[in-house]
């Protein structure tokens, strides 16, 4: 019997997995089911997983969706808190009933407060609220879509207003020389999407590859050149590498020359940026700076990969990435194949709906209550879905009531007390809090404040959505199959945006309810109907006209958005405007801030917190806060994990698999001890969100506050510490340790 043949009492039922968040291409899926149960899953050969044709590769998150589906903390019926906030005591109630509660609540603090009282939780690129969440905003007239800032969005922001365009892949990873791996976690995020197996290659055909991040992982121990810097610091040593480009005239003389704008005054304003300036704050030898910035000048093609910890969490994120951006541009790496380039023209890579900007109020960027980036530039329609208010600065607003306090939060798919700084300040903000409502999967700690909970389908328990994978020879469509009945009373989110709309009153803008509606809008670019589809369980190759061959060097094209239509290394876009704050100005050039708590930048502190500490944004056995309920996955990593080297260990009478009490200026948080020789005797890692118990292996969850195992309980939440142009919060600190004795 073949490995993707039905067992003879077994259904085979394609669909696709979830596991590696929203956005990302979705590995397809082989699910059978026995009895009405999900028992087991494999790979779909026809899905294009890992980027190849036949591929049945999944990564261990795939390979286990019925241990997700029937986790034993699943939310099951709608319910109403009965508690007080964050008791978390509910009672059972209908859909009808939560329904009309939500509605109401809406509709009356629409009246009596106006509709930006009403806000919503979201990471940028969830489908549901980024789709129809901006859709129902729009249509409401609040503008307060609250964006994380943790993810993508402010690299790509940063991006586009230094060389006018986002690139996060070359077009061909074998034609590059030398790939920058730079604070990105590739084999830990979306490791079956294709680019470690694409990078890997490249490595096997004479790539050179730098990696530059604070621990050595499995991608780091191939590398020709590591640089273990210090957490936070990236923006020292991208100005440092622009110093020795251009002090020892490492740079491409003619693509300066006629493509980029202010070089002479960069030029000016790195030259105090040494190798030795920067060894100081980063811990990297100097000559090890300039032997990298020296291999940069000197290999062409080279990419840089961008990574998620240097330009979305650090505080001077935007500036690191405008930095490196130049690096790439000044060695003449824009755009040239195996370079920096720009995305092929065309092709829709997500299903879209309209969100109907056009019914938002005129002055809908005015009234965000946290602007995320500067309202000038909102105002000008840069955006990815429509304008963003920043996450943690809109939950404080609740607090401050500064400009107005928001009223009605919608916290679905999306757990505040684990997602940004500050849990302690969340919680307070959400038992402050009018009205709050929650559909998700799993009961996550904020559930406990909130009025009205509902529960989420698991991808494999609907039929509501279809994804898509562009490929050379077109458009790969495939609807996600209802592999099992959706557990008690769960509903699809898509389901639930629509039914509240239309008990809002408004459902002229949501077909009425109707989910062909909706699906036929998606579906309608590639000229296929949902009839079509259903047709077609296994998915369908739309083939559609070659693209033209991407001519490359098409700059006058690229950067036709920058002032002077040029790379800007004196940037005019946002240089001498208002930041987000209204504090000030932002700079013309990249600037180091540097973390609010380092072992360069605070030396006083230092002395009583000796060593840096940071998270790892993605891992390969969870996403974000979710799957450390399901037992084959806790079984590889079972506790929270503090890496540290075993130096660092013995000094403090550490042994591997204790008990450490890890405590910030900020607050304190337990982690076991996890011996890591790949890593500074300075610098100690960890990640985020071990709020779930897995109770298959007995193991429990731990909260958010002091002595629980939330990294995010350490870090500097001040808002004078924010990246001032797209309010990123920096996840670096200054950390002592000691082995804890508790229970």
């Amino acid at each position: 019997m073949g490995a993707t043949e039905a067992r003879p009492t077994e259904q085979v039922i394609p669909t696709f997995c979830h596991g590696c968040g929203s956005y990302k291409p979705r590995c397809g899926l082989l699910c059978h089911v026995k009895e009405g149960r999900f028992t087991r899953v494999e790979g779909n050969p026809e899905a294009f997983n890992n980027g190849m044709p036949g591929s049945t590769s999944l990564c261990a998150k795939g390979l286990t969706g019925p241990q997700f589906v029937y986790a034993a903390d699943r939310l099951r019926y709608p319910m109403r808190r009965i508690g007080a906030k964050g008791e978390g005591r509910f009672q059972r109630i209908t859909w009808d009933e939560a329904l009309d509660t939500i509605s109401d609540k809406l509709g009356e603090t629409k009246k009596e407060y106006g509709p930006e009282s009403y806000g919503v939780l979201s990471p940028e690129y969830w489908p549901v609220l980024a789709t129809l969440g901006r859709r129902f905003l729009n249509v409401h007239g609040s503008p307060n879509y609250m964006h994380s800032a943790i993810c993508a969005t402010p690299r790509m922001a940063a991006m586009k207003i230094t060389m006018g365009y986002v690139s996060m892949a070359p077009d061909d990873w074998a034609k590059t020389k030398l790939i920058v791996n730079w604070g990105a976690n590739v084999e830990n995020s979306g490791v079956n999407q294709g680019i470690p197996r694409a990078v890997l290659n490249a490595l096997q055909g004479g790539t050179r590859l730098l990696d530059i991040r604070p621990m050595l992982d499995p991608m780091g121990s191939k590398a020709d050149v590591w640089l273990p810097i210090r957490p936070g610091t990236d923006c020292a040593l991208a100005l440092a590498f622009l110093n020795v480009l251009i002090s020892e005239s490492l740079y491409d003389r003619a693509f300066v020359s006629e493509w980029c704008h202010g070089f002479d005054e960069l030029a000016g304003h790195v030259s105090g940026f040494t190798p030795e300036w920067a060894a100081h704050i980063t811990g990297l030898a100097a000559e090890r700076i300039r032997e990298a910035a020296r291999l940069i000048g000197t290999t062409h093609p080279a990419f840089i990969r961008m990574g998620n910890g240097i330009g979305d969490q650090a505080n001077d994120g935007t500036s690191t990435i405008r930095a490196i951006c130049l690096i790439a541009a000044i060695t003449g790496n824009l755009d040239v194949p195996g370079g920096q380039c720009a995305p092929p023209p065309g092709g829709l890579t997500e299903p879209a709906i309209s969100t109907l900007e056009e019914l938002a109020p005129p002055d809908l960027v005015e009234r965000l209550v946290a602007p995320e980036s500067p309202i000038w530039y909102q105002a000008a329609g840069n955006w990815e879905s429509g304008p963003t208010t920043a996450y943690y600065k809109g939950l404080m607003s609740i607090l401050t009531e500064k400009p107005y306090p928001l009223r009605v939060l919608n916290a679905s798919c999306s757990n505040p007390l684990s997602a940004t700084r500050n849990p302690r300040k969340v919680a307070e903000a959400l038992k402050k809090l009018d009205f709050m409502f929650v559909m998700d999967v799993s009961h996550a700690p904020h559930v406990d404040y909130a009025d009205i909970v509902l529960p989420a389908c698991t991808s494999y328990e609907q039929d509501d959505f279809f994804a898509i994978r562009r490929t050379a020879r077109g458009t790969w469509l495939g609807k996600y199959n209802q592999v099992v009945e959706p557990l008690e009373e769960s509903r699809s989110d898509w389901r639930f945006y629509l039914d509240l709309a239309v008990r809002a009153g408004y459902g002229d803008h949501f077909w009425q309810g109707s989910m062909d509606g909706m699906m036929a809008e998606m579906l309608a670019p590639f000229g296929v109907t949902p009839d079509q589809l259903r047709e077609k369980p296994g998915g369908m190759l739309v083939e559609t006209p070659p693209s033209p061959p991407s001519e490359r060097h098409q700059y006058s094209l690229l950067f036709k958005s920058l002032p002077h239509g040029k790379v800007q290394c004196r940037n005019d876009l946002i240089g001498g405007k208002e930041d987000n704050v209204k504090s000030g100005t932002l700079s013309y050039f990249p600037e180091y801030q540097g973390p609010p708590e380092g072992i360069a930048e605070t030396p006083e502190l230092a002395e009583g917190y000796p060593l840096a500490l940071s998270d790892v944004h993605a891992h390969r056995l969870s996403q974000h806060s979710y799957f450390h309920n399901v037992a084959y996955l806790r079984e590889l990593q079972p506790y929270p994990w503090l890496k540290m080297n075993p130096a660092t260990a013995e000094k403090y009478g550490i042994a591997d698999g204790d008990w450490v009490r890890v405590e910030s200026p900020h607050g304190w948080s337990r982690f076991k001890a996890e011996y890591f020789a790949g890593i500074s005797p300075e610098v100690v890692m960890t990640k985020r969100g071990w709020w779930q118990s897995c109770d298959e292996l007995s193991l429990p969850g731990y909260d958010a506050f002091d002595g629980g195992s939330e990294v995010n309980n350490l870090y500097n939440s001040d808002e004078s510490q924010y990246d001032r142009f797209y309010s990123q919060m920096a996840k670096q600190t200054l950390v002592k340790i000691s082995r804890w004795e508790g229970a």
